[in-house]
């Protein structure tokens, strides 16, 4: 698939399952005719009235709702943090509490190339009146001085905010009854559902609608073919998912049923899958228990959803029962899981920063750093960490400091408290924390040597297959030229530490870098260290 198949492909997927598999587990078309609304007999609630009904996806959120459900508090309640820095961030961006917000609607007009993307629309409603320029300045802080921001107030509670998007859709759209997504409007509209969403499948990218779609997404193509699809989400004592596919004719409408079941069964294949294997870490982990629990009602939603054909209309309805289950505990465990995750690919991104520093310092100086400055008797003064601050985007620290002195030097020492957060270690970095574990070994044919640097064509071994940097057992100041001083009579194993959320990682000469949950031989190590040893990589890395 092109490029511009594969965008076209996860913008249409990423508009279809955040409309079914994200409903299940919570909580883009003919061009967009702006016509300027009649007054209509009813009128919409005001946060709807500049919705395009023909948007190529829209999201209506009831927000008070949401955050004021017994499961929201139970969340709450657990994650204190993950909230307070929640609602600090929104005091700080609108003046206003969340407990202040009333409703959120989205809209993307257009999702036919990548820079549609950028091009949204979206209204928020509070409780009370809040400060238009508080929450100007707020929202231009958010998304850049450079973004193409127009903020409106149509009155003292409601706020519209268009990124990228002219002004034509700052004025009210039609009438409830006049486009494919009316019918989603008009149930956002009732109040009776905590969320609704909609997308406008002729409004999405035309290759949706060809026969060269992957095989394993083809399946789904009825759906794509259809007109559109509306979801509502009611949160209650239970979480009840109500889909509907509208097509033109009764058969698409078959189609389309079978493609909607066939999209249940592979969520319900697909966390069934994962069970197994959580089902056997939660055995040293009582709280992944609670996931397990959760995952298998869903499971159990998944494998009872109801679908039938009502004309041209296919129609899925699912519903998760919420009472007794620990979603308290396991949104916990959820979302240690993923801070974890977080990190492993947090320090992964240092690591090759680190690297293509390093290439880029071998670039100019045609070669890496040496391990340490040293003085005139070849004694280690600052670690090769300084030395490549001009490269992380950090050459104005890297001028004050004095090459000419120790790392603990008046001078030098003074510059410790500044170190880069990419020599920072995600997990166990706390707020004035100097210390890393991002280390090289040195010395007896390891790829760095504390006088001179080393060429990469220099590595006889391969780049690929020489150990550039890793995370070390233990962490020593940033700007210290202390160093793991390779032994190949000893086992190097013990000096690489597996401090990532309990994963090592090593980042090679050609830049890549590899998180291992279990560290290889010593002879295997060995030989990744050296240079120009001339061994052979044991399968084991």
């Amino acid at each position: 698939m092109s490029r511009s198949l594969c965008f076209r492909w996860h913008a249409a997927q990423g508009a279809l399952l955040g409309l079914l598999v994200a409903a299940l587990a919570t909580t883009p078309f003919a061009p967009t005719r702006l016509v300027t609304a009649q007054p209509p007999a009813t009128p919409l609630p005001i946060e709807l009235r500049y919705v395009p009904h023909d948007a190529a996806v829209f999201l209506y959120a009831d927000a008070a709702k949401i955050w004021s459900h017994d499961a929201t508090k139970s969340f709450r309640a657990a994650d204190k943090n993950t909230f307070g820095l929640l609602e600090e961030s929104a005091a700080k961006l609108s003046g206003m509490t969340i407990a202040d917000l009333k409703t959120v609607v989205l809209f993307f007009p257009k999702l036919k190339e990548p820079q549609d993307t950028g091009k949204v629309g979206f209204v928020l409603t509070f409780t009370k009146a809040f400060d238009k320029k508080k929450l100007e300045t707020g929202l231009a802080g958010l998304f850049g001085k450079n973004a193409k921001l127009k903020v409106s107030a149509p009155d003292e509670k409601t706020v519209l905010a268009l990124l990228g998007l002219e002004d034509a859709y700052a004025k009210q759209q039609l009438p409830a009854d006049d486009g494919p997504l009316s019918p989603a409007i008009k149930s956002a509209a009732s109040g009776k559902h905590t969320l609704v969403a909609g997308a406008t499948f002729t409004n999405l990218p035309d290759e949706l609608r060809k026969d060269d779609l992957p095989g394993q997404v083809r399946g789904f193509q009825p759906i794509f073919l259809a007109d559109t699809l509306i979801a509502t989400l009611d949160l209650g004592k239970s979480l009840d998912l109500d889909v509907r596919v509208k097509t033109r004719r009764a058969a698409q409408a078959v189609d389309a049923e079978k493609a909607l079941g066939a999209l249940a069964k592979l969520l319900g294949d697909e966390l069934t899958n994962e069970l197994p294997g959580l089902d056997k870490e939660s055995t040293n982990d009582a709280a992944l228990k609670d996931v397990v629990k959760v995952l298998k009602a869903v499971v159990t939603t998944a494998k009872g959803a109801k679908f039938e054909v009502e004309g041209t209309e296919a129609r899925m309805t699912a519903t998760l029962p919420l009472t007794g289950l620990p979603l308290a505990s396991a949104y916990t465990a959820v979302v240690k899981k993923a801070q974890q995750a977080a990190a492993v690919q947090q320090s992964a991104n240092n690591m090759k920063q680190i690297a293509l520093a390093m290439h880029n310092y071998h670039d100019t100086n045609n070669a890496m750093p040496p391990a340490a400055v040293c003085d005139k008797k070849g004694k280690p003064q600052l670690s090769w960490r300084v030395l490549i601050l001009p490269y992380i985007e950090q050459e104005a620290l890297y001028k004050q400091f004095k090459l000419d002195e120790p790392w603990d030097s008046d001078n030098n020492k003074k510059l410790i408290d500044k170190m880069p957060q990419v020599y920072a270690m995600p997990g166990k970095y706390k707020p004035g924390d100097t210390d890393t574990y991002y280390r090289v070994f040195v010395g007896n044919g390891a790829a760095f040597d504390w006088l001179t640097g080393t060429k990469i064509v220099g590595i006889a071994d391969g780049s690929s297959n020489t150990i550039m940097c890793v995370t070390a057992a233990t962490a020593v100041p940033w700007t210290k030229p202390d160093e793991l001083e390779f032994d190949p009579e000893k086992d190097m194993g013990k000096l690489i530490g597996m401090v990532v959320n309990g994963k090592a990682q090593i980042s090679l000469c050609d830049g890549s870098v590899r998180t291992l949950s279990k560290l290889p031989s010593k002879e295997t190590i060995t030989a990744l260290i050296t240079k120009n040893g001339g061994e052979v990589i044991g399968n084991d890395f």
